[in-house]
């Protein structure tokens, strides 16, 4: 894993260096060890093995495939995996060859052509695209865990071939559609989007405030089938098993048969197939009378998964699963093996620390995949997880029984429960951290090395827990001051995609939203800024176009960020909502910041400081220009959305004044 995540992020100067560092604590620690030559041969033979099959494979497979981009071409391959949408929009995944006899994957999004998996597409001619990040989405990173080069874009003809093939798929696809489709009309949406979610690994019928709420309680790992589902179902099945005297061998047979159907039915998540592996391990160690080893069996598992498939890196749910199942199978065991067990407080006492030694690994990829991560995650999960095990255990037995058993309601009551819950701690600012300017995410691998470190010369666990609480009380303190410090500022965050654009202004702990375009996602935009910058409600909510539309958008999207007030342009009042209307023109005072709309321009002024998004001629302020440029850009000017532009192009920026006036601009 050391060597894939070398050659995937950090084949710079400052990745050698790291690495190098990292390189002389494994041979202090070698040699503290006494490790023989064989194992410092078997540990730089299976880095160097992780960086030559990463970059072969990028070389021969994935950077000839993504030159194609900007090329027009046709392309003809079966469809891999199928995603439906609202409005009947379907996402389509196509294994094939183009017209000049490249071999790649591409994705295709169109209306729904009645095509299903295995059927063959045809696109007459198409340009082809790589996927391109934005400041919503990190398509590129997705699409590399799935092995998708290119997008096909602009498609002319579509033509579709029918195929009897992926009968077998077909069949559990549509048993787990139906599934999700009964969890819903008999739960409700939220319940059984959510149940969807545990058993199924389905986030897409989940609201996004609701999702949301999850991770920051810190059990929206529940979400994702692993190591949790699989382990359940094998338990309960050997426990079953066991009761009705089942040969040991039969039992084993029937476990692996119970979890592969498990897994296909939600569709071969990596994090699964991890798990798999290392239960089958640990089970067939006790077929054979051999002692299995956690550690051991978490490395078999990543070799046998990363070897054929070395973007597994990219994907969130494999780094997930890992660090989550090293924190509970190996580092939870090594810090709780002198602990008394007797009492019932010493036992509960050990189930916070293995909480703890748990969330620890995962914390800083809950940072980095979230935009933010929870402090309360420990006790959280100590509370809710065994209502979640229910939940999910009740909705297994619900498909295992073919809906015979009416167990849906009660997994609906523990579902409330669990939403109340957590929706109460979400709402609680201090319970979670975000950082979006990258300087927790540096503190924390300095934190992680110096702990490392000084564990490797110590080799003291009560040691190892005070360097660990240090270095997360100074992680949640600098963080608290680096986001008060950023809330406090005078900055302005461009947000959209396109011609599209709103605005969330901060300033003095303050924050107002200016939506100048009326596109019902800029509010997506909104929210996610809002959760990494940590932003716990906004003041204003000013909506210039599209106000029906803009404001129940906003309603669903900052359910978690209350606002206020409302205000929207012109003299008709909103439906089914309380907002103030202002005519065509505006200025709205908030914490001492002014912003002043009228004609569709903006401007923001604060301390002296102002901000334009329009053309001016004033001296002290800043001009962002919006759409399609017309004319040559001033001197001080921003353009929001044109390429050619040497200064900036494209939405999702930030502008931060200092105290002397002097301005700074930040891609987010």
């Amino acid at each position: 894993m050391s060597g894939l995540f070398f050659a995937s992020f950090f084949m710079d100067a400052k990745g050698v260096l790291m690495y190098a560092a990292a390189a002389v604590l494994v041979i202090l620690y070698g040699r503290r060890r006494k490790f023989p030559l064989h194992d410092y041969a078997i540990i730089g033979g299976a880095f160097a093995l992780a960086v030559t099959v990463s970059l072969v494979y990028t070389a021969a497979v994935y950077r000839p495939a993504t030159e194609y981009s900007g090329r027009t071409d046709s392309f003809t391959g079966t469809v891999e995996d199928r995603i439906a949408y609202d409005g009947d929009r379907v996402s389509y995944t196509l294994y094939g060859r183009m017209g000049s006899g490249r071999l790649t994957r591409v994705s295709f999004f169109s209306d729904d052509i009645g095509a299903d998996l295995g059927d063959e597409i045809t696109l007459g001619e198409c340009t082809f695209a790589r996927p391109k990040s934005d400041y919503l989405f990190d398509a590129e990173t997705v699409y590399k865990s799935r092995h998708i080069a290119l997008n096909a874009t602009k498609v002319k003809d579509v033509t579709v071939h029918h195929r009897d093939g992926f009968v077998l798929r077909r069949a559990l696809r549509d048993y787990r559609e139906s599934s999700v489709a009964e969890f819903r009309t008999k739960m409700g949406n939220d319940c059984g989007g959510f149940l969807a979610g545990m058993v199924f690994g389905e986030k897409r019928y989940l609201d996004g405030n609701t999702r949301l709420a999850l991770y920051r309680t810190g059990i929206g790992h529940v979400l994702a089938v692993s190591g949790l589902h699989v382990s359940i179902i094998a338990g309960l099945i050997m426990l079953l098993l066991s009761k009705l005297r089942v040969n040991r061998f039969a039992a084993f047979a029937a476990v692996n048969v119970l979890i592969i159907a498990l897994i296909a039915l939600a569709n071969y998540p990596i994090s699964a197939l991890r798990a798999a592996i290392m239960l089958d391990i640990m089970y067939s160690a006790r077929l054979f009378r051999r002692q299995s080893d956690p550690l051991n069996s978490l490395a078999v598992a990543v070799l046998i998964l990363s070897i054929p498939d070395p973007y597994c890196v990219y994907n969130a749910g494999f780094m997930l699963s890992i660090a989550g199942t090293a924190g509970i199978a190996v580092f939870a065991p090594y810090m709780t093996k002198e602990m008394e067990r007797e009492t019932v407080p010493q036992r509960l006492k050990i189930a916070l620390v293995t909480s703890i030694c748990t969330t620890l690994p995962v914390f800083p990829l809950c940072m980095h995949y979230f935009d933010e991560t929870s402090l309360v995650s420990s006790f959280a999960n100590i509370l809710l997880l065994p209502m979640c095990t229910a939940a999910m255990v009740l909705g297994l037995l619900h498909l295992l029984s073919f809906g015979l058993l009416p167990v849906l309601p009660t997994a609906a009551g523990i579902i409330k429960i669990i939403f109340i819950i957590s929706d109460g701690i979400a709402s609680v600012p201090i319970f979670h951290i975000s950082d979006d300017s990258g300087l927790l995410g540096g503190l924390l691998i300095i934190s992680a090395a110096l702990v490392i470190g000084v564990h490797i010369f110590r080799r003291d666990r009560r040691t190892l827990a005070l360097m660990t609480a240090g270095a997360m009380l100074l992680f949640t303190v600098t963080s608290a001051a680096a986001g008060t410090v950023r809330r406090r500022a005078f900055r302005a965050a461009v947000l959209g995609s396109g011609s599209n654009a709103a605005v969330v202004v901060t300033h003095g702990g303050h924050a107002d939203i200016v939506d100048l375009s009326g596109h019902y996602r800029s509010a997506e935009y909104v929210r996610r800024y809002m959760t990494v910058n940590g932003i716990a409600a906004a003041d204003t909510v000013l909506l210039t176009k599209n106000v029906q539309s803009g404001y129940s958008a906003y309603e669903k999207e900052l359910g978690l960020f209350p606002a206020y007030r409302s205000i929207v342009t012109g003299d008709t009042k909103v439906y089914c909502g309380d907002a103030q209307t202002a005519g065509d023109s505006m200025t709205v005072t908030s914490g001492g910041c002014e912003l002043t709309y009228a004609d569709g321009e903006l401007t923001v002024t604060y301390n002296g400081r102002e901000i334009s998004f329009v053309p001016t001629s004033g001296e002290g302020g800043v001009t962002v220009y919006r759409g399609k440029r017309a004319g040559t850009v001033p001197e001080r000017g921003i353009f929001t959305d044109d390429t050619d532009d040497e200064l900036l192009s494209g939405n999702d920026f930030e502008i931060a004044f200092s105290r002397g006036g002097e301005y700074r601009i930040r891609r987010l």
